[in-house]
């Protein structure tokens, strides 16, 4: 009797069956090789910010490990909770140096929290990566491990100055708040100012933890000088109470002017209606950001997710920091990869008997390759191309905007190039006729 040769299609099913075991058995061996680096994340969960980066940064990783599984390497992040103060950042990164040895840190929220941070990863060796930290004074620390994956608040005031030239506005108040975030941008504002023969008669600084009645005596303080040109610079917490007395007073009136800085135009989505209100006519500025088809995907992503986990989350309006966030978290994942973080450890420094927490952590044995890695890498990520030059991203072009309802609708741009435009055109000859420019900004400011 002659065996018949099995048919085609029981063949067929055997090499199939064959190499899906074999596929199922080099992915389990691929994934069993991953090395896991450890990742501090410090952020204040109180705040929505905080919320949103730590989302950003968890969906980004899960984005890229998704699409790079024959990384090596694989970030596990720790997550420790800032709180709003200084001594809850710092004992937050103490910990995670001391006791959990990460090879990175992401955070903290504030430039306020972020000084000392960057001081203590700077011994330890350790990148200190903030994509919310944006006061100048940061830079001054001049800490190769200090990465900045925001823009610095100094990269608008050309923008905001152009705009004051652009009216012809010869004096102008400055409105701040007494820390570091507020204080950091001051210096710049006022030379970009100068350069365009506007000077600054009053400084007005406004406490973090000021009451209503500070802030009515403050802006009683204004009423009273021949100024009528204000530029605020603040967090949107502070920001927010401060117009709401200004309207109050009847300060947002067309008699008076006022410009706000990208901190607060971020945030403009995620205020309540009644401050928006009282905030008609003002112009803000943001960094403009490209549209993209993987943005627009993210931001359905984002948004779907958040919606499954927490109806009401606070972290549903997404705005520039947790795009921010999730860039970081890329740049960080490549990086750990490129310098190949396989046997991190940390080296132990000698301590003595009476030494502090403070000297009680040792050296990253990969922290300057890490950082060598994290300053030279490059990708196309949410808000364009991701490229450190000194350790911080560069300026963009600036949209301007126009408080007028809801929210803010764009009415022009800046670049250094062109300086105020209507539309954004990349071509060489790109022009706006210098009346033109007159007329649309004076229109915008008036509603």
């Amino acid at each position: 009797m002659v065996n018949k040769p099995p048919s085609l299609d029981i063949l067929s099913l055997f090499i199939l069956i064959i190499s899906f075991n074999v596929f199922t058995i080099n992915r389990a061996v691929a994934q069993k090789a991953t090395v896991p680096v450890r990742v501090g994340v410090v952020l204040d969960m109180d705040h929505y910010v905080g919320q949103m980066g730590l989302n950003c940064i968890s969906i980004a990783l899960s984005d890229f490990y998704a699409t790079h599984a024959y990384y090596k390497t694989r970030l596990l992040l720790t997550n420790r909770d800032s709180k709003k103060d200084v001594v809850g950042a710092a004992a937050a990164a103490l910990d995670l140096l001391k006791n959990v040895e990460v090879q990175a840190i992401i955070g903290p929220f504030s430039s306020v929290q972020e000084k000392f941070m960057i001081n203590l990863g700077d011994k330890a060796h350790v990148p200190i990566i903030t994509f919310s930290a944006t006061s100048p004074s940061l830079s001054s620390i001049r800490s190769p491990y200090f990465i900045r994956a925001a823009l610095n608040d100094s990269s608008q005031v050309q923008a905001i100055s152009a705009i004051i030239q652009a009216f012809g506005w010869r004096e102008v108040v400055l409105i701040y708040m007494d820390n570091e975030f507020g204080e950091g941008i001051i210096p710049f504002l006022t030379d970009a100012l100068e350069k365009v023969n506007s000077r600054v008669p009053y400084r007005s600084v406004i406490p973090s933890s000021a009451t209503d009645d500070q802030i009515v005596a403050e802006l009683y303080k204004l009423m009273t000088m021949q100024t009528r040109v204000f530029v605020v610079h603040m967090m949107a917490t502070l920001a927010s109470r401060l117009f709401t007395i200004a309207k109050q007073l009847g300060m947002m009136s067309q008699e008076y002017a006022w410009i706000i800085t990208d901190g607060i135009t971020y945030e403009l989505n995620s205020m309540d209606r009644s401050v928006i209100e009282s905030m008609l006519g003002v112009i803000g500025v943001q960094p403009y950001i490209p549209n993209s088809q993987e943005l627009e995907n993210f931001t359905i992503r984002y948004q779907k997710k958040l919606q499954q986990n927490n109806p009401t989350a606070l972290s549903l309006n997404l705005n520039i920091f947790g795009l921010w966030a999730y860039d970081s978290a890329i740049a960080l994942a490549i990086a750990v990869e490129k310098a190949r973080v396989i046997n991190a450890a940390f080296l132990k420094a000698n301590i003595s008997r009476n030494s502090t927490d403070l000297e009680a952590f040792g050296v990253s044995s990969t922290g300057p390759e890490l950082i060598r890695a994290l300053s030279t890498t490059t990708f196309r990520g949410l808000l364009g191309k991701f490229k450190l030059v000194d350790g911080q991203l560069q300026s963009p072009p600036y949209q301007i905007v126009n408080v007028v309802g809801p929210g803010a609708r764009v009415v022009g741009y800046w670049t250094k190039e062109n300086g105020i435009v209507r539309e954004l055109n990349f071509a060489k000859h790109q022009y706006i006729l210098h009346f033109q420019v007159q007329y649309w900004i004076h229109y915008m400011a008036r509603g």
